[in-house]
């Protein structure tokens, strides 16, 4: 068998895999990460762990551990784990929707000049992003910055508690804001520039690549046998790609989890004459596969978005109440219109000011009114972020997933939203199955994706409602209007 194991935002997913590729158990483990200040977040990364081993406890109640034979792991993007010298957690990790540095993205791109970053990386600079948060802690925490000896992503953490090996992989260092994209290595022009240690960024790996073994002390906390193989693992959002069968350039991925993407592999290698062709907005990173590449949009609060409202207006009903409150009132929510900038905005705008908004509220909405239009603002959002995909790639179909389309109401606003024809996963747990998928092909099981990914999508495709959709096209337009409006202003 083969364990994936997801370290999300919401929570930690393991889930087995055998060697037919059909998921034979997973559990789950949820937390929240910290807002201590606005437009910050932040997340100890010890409860990572600890939620990992409580939920390999839970699944090995019924799963025998030592039939495990690879494993790999996979987690947020961009969510910064500082060690010290000693392997010590530095501080708390600074996570993707942290938007405390907007600033320190401006004075990289004046330094080192917004067009020759963009060559170099194959993206621009996001606040989410490894790189200004660094700049920032030199600026705002000199203690913490001297004291900086390695730099991690949540899944390298992980990796790094299995097996003590410090290592990361091209698909987490792509969004790092410190690799060249284009060669798959890290960018020691923009190391050297901005006076950064090279020691600190880890040795990298494909996806594929093991980098080490369990050791014999996680072998006895967690039944595990002692020497599996663990790989270098991916991504979030390429690890839930594989997981999804997208890989080739015909297929494209729809997510809506706390954030939401859309996704789309490359036919070529990324270089600069392809630069010129997308906007500024979308990430070109490294896919995890050898040789592959990916374009991405981003909306940073999608669930998260629906999760807000409950949470905030201390709504007592299950999102399931939810969902059917929304499901009574008619598409468009009778003019009430909502932004999902809950943490600033990345696709479109890049802009971490962004903020939410309800537009058009009047005396007759209710609640069933606000639920039904955080769910077309999310799909708003996403078709923002599908409408430049759409210029740069030809994509057959879409699948979705994410814990947001387990709702057939959600799923068929997209749906009617886009005006394209969905297919939704059968696979809810993604990342970990796309992690687990790449341990089993680390170790020459599997030869591609396609071996294992069996029937990952259901057949019946979510079709737009022609009416719906023309009502949605007016919707939209004055969704885009409101940011342009209020940005102004």
């Amino acid at each position: 068998m083969f364990l994936g194991i997801d370290i999300g935002s919401g929570g930690t997913k393991v889930i087995l895999l055998n060697k037919e590729g059909q998921p034979v158990g997973s559990s789950e483990v949820s937390y929240s990460f910290d807002v201590p200040k606005e437009g910050w977040t932040e997340h100890d990364p010890n409860e990572w762990w600890t939620a990992t081993l409580k939920a390999l406890t839970k699944l090995f109640e019924y799963n025998d551990p030592t039939k495990v034979e690879a494993i790999g792991v996979t987690g947020q993007m961009h969510s910064s784990v500082l060690l010290d010298s000693q392997g010590a957690i530095i501080r708390k990790a600074i996570l993707w929707n942290d938007q405390r540095t907007e600033v320190e993205c401006k004075e990289v791109l004046k330094r080192i000049g917004e067009d020759k970053y963009r060559s170099l990386t194959m993206n621009t600079l996001f606040p989410g992003f490894t790189l200004p948060k660094i700049m920032w802690l030199k600026k705002n925490e000199p203690e913490h910055y001297e004291r900086i000896s390695t730099i991690f992503m949540p899944k390298d953490f992980i990796n790094y508690k299995l097996t003590g090996i410090m290592a990361t992989d091209v698909t987490d260092a792509s969004g790092t804001g410190i690799f060249d994209v284009y060669n798959r290595k890290w960018n020691s022009s923009i190391i050297e520039e901005l006076e950064l240690n090279p020691e600190w960024f880890p040795p990298l790996y494909e996806s594929i690549e093991v980098i080490g073994e369990v050791k014999s002390a996680i072998a006895k906390a967690t039944g595990l046998k002692e020497g599996i193989p663990v790989i270098a693992g991916a991504a979030d959002n390429a690890a839930a790609a594989i997981g999804n069968g997208v890989f080739k350039e015909d297929k494209g991925l729809i997510s809506v989890g706390t954030s939401g993407v859309v996704l789309v592999p490359i036919k070529n290698r990324p270089d600069k004459e392809f630069l010129t062709k997308i906007n500024s907005s979308l990430h070109i990173f490294c896919h995890a596969l050898p040789n592959t590449w990916y374009a991405m949009g981003v909306t940073l609060t999608a669930g998260e978005s629906l999760k807000w409202f409950r949470d905030a207006f201390e709504i007592e009903d299950d999102f399931q109440s939810l969902i059917m409150k929304a499901k009574a009132v008619d598409p468009g929510s009778r003019g009430l219109i909502f932004t999902p900038y809950l943490s600033g905005e990345r696709t479109p705008h890049n802009d971490s000011n962004a903020r939410g908004v309800f537009y058009g509220m009047n005396l007759t909405h209710r609640k069933g009114d606000f639920i039904r239009s955080v769910m077309e603002g999310v799909s708003f959002s996403l078709k923002d972020c599908h409408e430049l995909i759409k210029n740069i790639a030809t994509v057959d179909s879409f699948v979705i997933t994410g814990g947001a389309v387990k709702s057939d109401l959600w799923s068929q606003i997209l749906a009617d939203v886009l005006g394209v024809s969905l297919k939704k996963s059968a696979q809810f747990e993604g990342p970990a199955i796309g992690a687990a998928i790449l341990a089993g092909i680390g170790v020459d099981h599997w030869k591609t994706p396609d071996e294992a990914n069996g029937k990952v999508v259901n057949e019946d495709l979510i079709n737009p409602n022609e009416e719906h959709y023309y009502l949605y096209k007016e919707s939209f337009a004055k969704y885009q209007d409101l940011y342009k409006k209020l940005s102004t202003e």
